[in-house]
């Protein structure tokens, strides 16, 4: 099993300790589980869509509610208060399942309901970060804000089912979100997961830069991923945003992790006419440098730690920076409503 596996699509179809996928309904094994799909009125815009929601998989969240929210105010709960540490929780919520799979072979209710549970914030929240919506720098958003984003746009709504959740309890896993639970925990798997979900999402929209007029793109591990119909969620997220080019993965973070800055740095320019290639070249340098664990490529013994330790300004905040390469100026004109000032190498 490997990262690409855990993020990709593979572990829709994985089965629970109940029997039924990860996925749900967009499972190829869903029509094989017990199905109980109920129209109910919410109070909001997915009334007037007449879909029904998944009362089977809402039944098996209830089941785990208590354990889901205290685990998503306990995890990383070292970290600041912001909106970076909200994402970061989702996310690792969202591979917790996954993860399980890889490590014993079997996922619990409890690891399935947090999976259900958190997707959709996971989903909100990167989409929120590569719009410039919200700041990973932010404090937490309060429901208010989340009820307007609701109400805005069809966040509950999919295409063939809604939400199940009542407009209370996502508010109550918002909070639990933004909270800071105790005792808190990690998983050292995140950092690496997360720089490689945000590996793929810089590449896939480099990519989508760079494909007109490209020849044979499907030679290009980037350009996959920028013409999958169904790619890794992040990916998902960031072709979401029109207008937003490789740089904006670095909107996840408080300091873009070094994968990402070496990716950065390895961009060719824009008109490269080996440009795709460049990209596939920079998006498999920076994988290796992610921390090493059991799910990707080891960290060269020569890469660099996490985050530099002597930095005055604190974790997760880096030290001053060389003026940007012209190319980046370049990367950054094609996306110029760029929300905050480029990464800089």
């Amino acid at each position: 099993m490997t990262a690409a596996w855990i993020l990709g699509r593979g572990p829709v179809d994985a089965l629970d300790e109940d029997g039924r996928p990860l996925g749900e309904q967009a499972s190829a094994r869903y029509p094989d589980v017990e199905r109980r799909e109920v129209v109910r009125a919410f109070g909001d815009a997915r009334d007037a869509t007449g879909l029904p929601c998944n009362h089977a998989a809402l039944a098996q969240l209830q089941g785990a509610w208590r354990p889901a929210l205290e685990w998503l105010r306990g995890f990383d709960a070292h970290r600041p208060r912001d909106v970076e540490r909200m994402h970061r929780r989702a996310f690792a919520a969202t591979v917790q399942a996954p993860l399980a799979w890889v490590r014993e072979g079997r996922i619990s209710r409890r690891r399935a309901a947090l999976h259900k549970l958190a997707l959709g914030f996971s989903d909100l929240i990167a989409r929120l970060l590569f719009e410039g919506a919200i700041d990973a720098t932010d404090p937490p958003p309060p429901v208010e804000a989340l009820d307007g984003w609701l109400d805005a746009r069809p966040w509950l709504v999919g295409e063939r089912q809604v939400c199940a959740g009542s407009r209370a309890q996502i508010r109550v896993a918002w909070r639990a979100l933004s909270e800071t639970g105790a005792p808190g925990h990690r998983d050292p798997e995140i950092d690496a997961l997360l720089e490689r979900a945000s590996l793929e999402a810089a590449a896939a929209s480099a990519a989508r830069r760079l494909l007109p007029g490209a020849s044979a793109p499907e030679r290009y591990a980037c350009a996959r991923l920028a013409l999958d119909p169904a790619p890794p969620r992040l990916v998902s997220s960031i072709l979401q945003v029109e207008d937003a080019g490789p740089l904006h993965a670095a909107l996840l973070f408080r300091a873009p992790p070094p994968g990402l800055r070496a990716f950065f740095a390895a961009l060719p320019a824009p008109d490269d006419p080996a440009a795709l290639a460049r990209v596939d070249a920079a998006l498999t340098r920076a994988v290796r440098l992610a921390p090493s664990r059991a799910v990707v490529p080891a960290q060269q013994e020569t890469g660099p730690d996490r985050r530099d330790r002597s930095d005055p300004g604190g974790p997760g905040r880096t030290r001053a920076d060389p003026p940007l390469p012209g190319k980046l100026e370049r990367w950054q004109a094609m996306a110029p409503r760029h929300p905050r000032p480029l990464p800089r190498h």
